[in-house]
């Protein structure tokens, strides 16, 4: 699992061909919304600055699947509904990939790959946990895989001062 990958606009396709050329023995899934601006949306909502977006190019995540253990064609699951796109801001594009997966045994596994908001929005950090904990209760039989970018550490070393209130919060 990969997150905070830049891929220029239009190239996702060349871009999953080159990691399937590279790691022929993976099945590469890019999270890569083509509808929306990541610097305004339609609503004319900045979307927070994050240093190095100029509109160009795409922030996202990258899933791979490894085709000894996984069945080729996985199923990419909206994990959010349409309506909430809104507050969820930019989460909702390209930053969380659930994928649903079989084994070639027959066992089917939903894998999330989730580039999570930044510490400075636990609201937002929760809105996400909220809608991915309402999908994986639709299926708590099936086996989960999540990982990615989940902004939690073992030590506050090299944070920023202006998350030190939320973690205040966590550690007490």
């Amino acid at each position: 699992m990969l997150q905070e990958i830049r891929i220029p606009r239009g190239s996702k396709f060349r871009v999953q061909r080159d990691f399937r050329r590279k790691y022929p023995e993976y099945e590469c899934y890019i999270a890569v919304c083509s509808d929306i601006d990541l610097v305004a949306d339609t609503d004319g909502d900045q979307v927070p600055s994050d240093g190095y977006n100029d509109g160009r190019a795409h922030i996202t995540v990258v899933t791979f699947q490894h085709k000894r253990v996984f069945r080729p064609n996985a199923l990419v699951v909206n994990w959010h509904k349409p309506l909430r796109k809104k507050v969820l801001e930019h989460m909702a594009h390209g930053r969380v990939m659930w994928l649903d997966v079989m084994t070639h045994e027959g066992e089917r596994i939903s894998i999330i790959n989730n580039h999570q908001a930044t510490a400075r929005r636990p609201d937002l950090q929760r809105c996400v946990h909220t809608h991915i904990q309402a999908g994986m209760n639709k299926s708590e039989s099936r086996r989960k895989i999540i990982g990615g970018d989940l902004n939690a550490a073992k030590s506050r070393t090299g944070y920023s001062i202006a998350t030190k209130s939320h973690f205040e919060k966590v550690d007490n």
